[in-house]
């Protein structure tokens, strides 16, 4: 008789440990794709801030460029009025004293 409700206990008890196996698996699968989308996740947002670094660099360096070529455009401008300027004045010291 003992062995008889010792096996029914058994038969009783084992489709729950199934139930169990089942539910823990289906949880390790869920933890696993969490774990898998958050290392997307965190890769893409790395990717994009590399991206966002690269492209700051690239407008940095053109409009570092850009304001070197004004600053050369607007130095050659001086020089050319400098020049103007002296030309003037040997045009009028030729003009004063001839």
């Amino acid at each position: 008789m003992k062995k008889t409700i010792y096996i029914l206990t058994l038969s009783a008890a084992l489709p729950l440990v199934a139930a169990c196996t089942k539910s823990v698996e289906k949880a390790e699968r869920d933890v696993q794709r969490a774990h898998d989308q958050a290392v997307d996740r965190v890769t893409k947002e790395q990717r994009q801030v590399e991206d966002a670094a690269r492209d700051a660099t690239e407008r940095i360096a053109k409009e570092k460029r850009e304001m070197e070529e004004v600053a050369r455009r607007e130095n050659d401008k001086i020089i050319k009025e400098e020049r103007a300027l002296e030309d003037a004045k040997r045009a009028e010291h030729e003009r004063v004293n001839p």
